[in-house]
């Protein structure tokens, strides 16, 4: 069984029995531990098994904004909320003595944990098979989505993206707090969280040791695209933003805000694919795109393709196309 530390009343910990759970107010100290620092080392470099993408506000002093509130982290051995790392560090709140003692059993380095131990994990805290029906949900039909395709991003075409998304009416910051909520990915698949303003987000777009990064890009104060950034070689990456999370009635507003975003720069683009309800997700559109070129079998509401490559697709022949940048475009039929 996993064991927790710090899911205190205001951390949605439930106690035991009839007992209810300690509060957080109650354990914030004047002073940390003597290793204070080395032991929140260790619980931020630790394994990321559910992912929450928003903020909540300090429930101490209600002035700052922690984001991935609601994430949950372990090392394979104990579990907590991710928002305790920032109570610990701002409010010195207690951790359990036997936690401590494991950490530093560990020599404040965290382990890797396994895909497996990570599922068990995420299913006793959510329930029996929780993880295969989340797995289940990821990969269903349902989830609208406009997915690009560019060159690598630098430093300046990175800051060209978030410019265009901010005029087209998007930001990869919340606009009331101007907090980043998102994830890295490293290449050897250790997910780190991403924090503070678009400057950190800048950097992870641009660092190589990241095979992706995830955001929210909001829409208003209270709507959000998840979005992810990725490599698909070395001479490609691919955004995607996904349209499930914003209600049908202000979907289109979304899909023309990205398109305006688009239009900002036509000529960087390799291909798009936009399909609001997602039945196409069964479509390897990298493969489709980019070589080598699989045949469209399943038609989304727009796909564009680069022009040259038009003699790599027979089955287009015959389908009507507009022109856009460098690219053909073409609507379900």
């Amino acid at each position: 069984m996993i064991k927790q530390a710090g899911f205190y009343r205001e951390l949605d910990g439930h106690g035991e029995g009839k007992k209810p759970a300690p509060s957080l107010r109650d354990a914030a100290r004047s002073t940390g531990e003597w290793d204070e620092d080395r032991i929140l080392g260790y619980m931020e470099s630790s394994t990321e098994i559910f992912s929450a993408m928003g903020a909540e506000r300090d429930v101490i002093t209600d002035d700052v904004w922690i984001t991935g509130a609601g994430s949950l982290i372990t090392d394979g051995t104990w579990m907590w909320p991710v928002e305790l790392v920032h109570y610990v560090r701002r409010h010195h709140v207690a951790l359990p003595d036997e936690f401590v003692a494991h950490i530093r059993n560990q020599n404040y380095i965290s382990p890797d944990v396994s895909h497996e131990r990570s599922r068990a994990i995420f299913d006793e805290r959510f329930g029996k098979n929780a993880s295969a029906e989340a797995t289940a949900q990821d990969n269903s039909t349902t989830d609208g989505f406009f997915t690009w395709y560019q060159p690598p991003l630098t430093t300046a075409t990175s800051q060209a993206l978030l410019n265009s998304l901010e005029v087209s009416g998007l930001s990869a910051v919340h606009p009331l707090s101007d907090a980043l909520f998102g994830f890295c990915e490293t290449r050897e698949g250790k997910r780190e969280p991403l924090t503070g303003g678009t400057e950190n987000l800048l950097s992870a777009l641009t660092d190589e040791q990241y095979r992706a990064i995830e955001f929210a890009c909001w829409m208003g104060y209270d709507q959000h695209l998840a979005t992810t950034v990725e490599h698909v070689d070395d001479a490609t990456q691919k955004l995607t933003f996904q349209l499930t999370e914003i209600p049908e009635p202000d979907r289109e507003e979304a899909v023309a805000a990205l398109v305006r975003t688009l239009d900002q720069n036509p000529e960087n683009c390799l291909g798009f694919v936009i399909d609001r309800t997602g039945t196409t997700r069964v479509q390897d559109w990298d493969r489709v795109l980019l070589d080598p070129a699989d045949p469209v079998t399943a038609w989304p509401d727009t796909l564009a393709i680069l022009r040259n490559r038009l003699p790599a697709h027979p089955e287009l022949a015959d389908t009507t196309s507009t022109e856009y940048g460098p690219l053909a475009v073409f609507h379900r039929p």
